[in-house]
């Protein structure tokens, strides 16, 4: 369910006291289909107050600890639930329910029912929830030699978790790039199976939170990552939000007040000389959105770049 974009005090602050809370939730889900961010724009922290993960998510796998862990690194859990959904480098969130007790978990390796973490900070007692599928994920084919890329989702709070993988290159290109193609490991990528995804540290990575530029570092290799798939964390708190969003939410509201009992696919209204037209300019799947220009403006800033 998406994040309400307008909670307590604000709601007479930006003109819409009365406003009732299924207005508000559709308004705020409006806004992210028109920012095409199915995450929301919210993020919740974990026990230490950092950006750990979306509130517009639901949990796409949810497994439990059969027994506890403890705080450490590359600590091993038996999990029970559908681990085989699981990948290298994704991220569990534990307790969730618990705020003391919150964290992000990184799936370091997978063996059947077993996953090795790569840290732990709080220790979590056996049934703990972990939750995964609440991160923002992209995967990003990087430019040849250059070990820059772009996310589509800003501003970037944390990023949570990062893997890499070496591609096989075209024929005749394999001297260009930084690889020794005679090496072990080489040899390994070349003739080992499909390529496998390395882990890389989030924190040896370089990125600007305001324009989601991210710099990846490189690896086994030597070299800069063919690919790359990153979980990480993206938006405000509700303190925080823009008032910018907060308006086109009040405005959007009320549009849905202005234009109740007209259905949404009807564009065009009229009888007589007299004619209503609604919101006609947007078409496709944005056809039943009641956005008007000023509060598309408003929005624009906060819109993902899917081709990033």
């Amino acid at each position: 369910m998406s994040a309400q974009y307008l909670q307590g005090a604000d709601l007479a602050a930006f003109g819409v006291p009365n406003a009732t809370a299924p207005q508000i939730q559709q308004a705020s889900s409006q806004i992210d289909v028109f920012l095409q961010r199915r995450e929301g724009l919210l993020w919740a922290p974990d026990a230490s107050g950092n950006p750990c993960y979306m509130e517009g998510l639901s949990a796409a796998i949810t497994l439990t600890l059969q027994s506890s862990i403890n705080p450490g690194t590359s600590v091993v859990a038996t999990l029970q639930g559908p681990t085989v959904g699981l990948q290298i480098g994704a991220v569990l969130v534990a307790d969730i329910q618990t705020p003391a007790a919150t964290e992000a978990l990184v799936v370091q390796a997978i063996t059947g029912q077993q996953v090795t973490f790569a840290a732990v900070k709080f220790a979590h007692a056996a049934n703990a929830q972990l939750s995964a599928g609440l991160s923002i994920v992209e995967q990003r084919t990087m430019p040849q030699d250059r070990p820059l890329t772009m996310l589509a989702k800003t501003p970037v709070m944390n990023v949570l978790s990062g893997v890499g993988r070496y591609g096989y290159m075209r024929r005749g290109s394999d001297a260009i790039g930084s690889i020794d193609t005679y090496s072990l490991l080489a040899v390994m990528s070349k003739f080992g199976g499909p390529p496998a995804w390395e882990p890389f540290t989030p924190q040896a990575n370089s990125i600007d939170p305001q324009t989601g530029q991210l710099w990846v570092p490189a690896g086994v290799l030597l070299a800069y990552y063919t690919e790359i798939r990153v979980h990480y964390v993206a938006g405000w708190t509700y303190a925080s939000l823009p008032a910018d969003v907060k308006q086109a939410c009040a405005n959007i509201i009320n549009n849905i007040v202005a234009t109740a009992g007209v259905p949404g696919t009807m564009q065009r209204v009229q009888t007589g000389a007299a004619a209503m037209q609604r919101f006609a300019s947007q078409g496709g799947a944005l056809s039943s959105l009641v956005l008007d220009d000023d509060t598309k403006m408003l929005l624009a800033p906060y819109r993902a770049r899917l081709l990033a």
